[in-house]
């Protein structure tokens, strides 16, 4: 999942009544949803923290972001001898499209052009080990 709204409360429990523990105020930041209680997910953001955050603060759109390292080569293809047809830096984010083993299939907008290729799925947070 990611981050809907460019201002969304997270809290330190599943509910308005606890303390604010985070704003997010850059929408498309994805998260992983590691717990729920009615209306309200637990999650993990790329940092590491983990707070409750209301399911209307939350797409089901899927995103990666670069943490891993300093910039990641996007190739053409699935495989590390595939040409790179650009660079992500750290804190991109992408549209995941897929997942196949080891790779990202991702979208991103670099330098104003749209790039669909393939990322190392250790260069990015947002997938979890049991996908793909």
């Amino acid at each position: 999942m990611s981050i809907k709204s460019n201002n969304a409360n997270s809290h330190v429990g599943p509910g308005n009544n606890y303390k604010v523990r985070y704003i997010y105020v850059i929408r498309g930041v994805p998260v992983i949803v590691i717990a729920k209680y009615d209306t309200w997910y637990k999650i993990v953001d790329p940092d590491g923290d983990e707070c409750w955050i209301h399911k209307s603060m939350l797409s089901n759109r899927r995103r990666i972001i670069v943490t891993h390292v300093d910039k990641t080569r996007i190739h053409e293809r699935s495989n590390d001898s595939a040409p790179v047809i650009a660079y992500a830096r750290k804190n991109v984010v992408m549209e995941l499209v897929r997942i196949r083993g080891n790779w990202c299939e991702v979208n991103v907008v670099h330098d104003g052009s749209r790039v669909h290729g393939w990322v190392a799925r250790a260069d990015v947070f947002g997938v979890t080990d049991g996908e793909g």
